[in-house]
């Protein structure tokens, strides 16, 4: 996982704020990402993705996460940036 995912998973699964939105939402968006940048097949389709895939975790602060669901944003992360590292060969 990113240093800048994983820290911000962590300070959500604390339960800071109010009324985040639910953890599922949050999960099911990285999939999709995920998904997306493994199909891509150029650079050119993988450069949007990255930048929609950071305003993601920038929405990460304050959304409360089970335990079930930091593992999955974990292996969600690690497929991103795996699918997105075979872009540059």
């Amino acid at each position: 996982m990113s240093r800048g995912l994983l820290a911000l998973v962590l300070v959500a699964a604390c339960g800071r704020g109010s009324a985040p939105p639910p953890g599922s939402e949050i999960l099911d968006r990285s999939r999709a990402l995920a998904d997306k940048m493994c199909a891509c097949t150029d650079r050119a389709c993988g450069t949007p993705l990255r930048t929609d895939w950071d305003a993601l975790t920038k929405q990460i602060g304050g959304v409360s996460f089970t335990p079930e669901q930091v593992d999955a944003l974990a292996r969600e992360d690690q497929k991103f940036f795996a699918c997105m590292s075979k872009l540059d060969h």
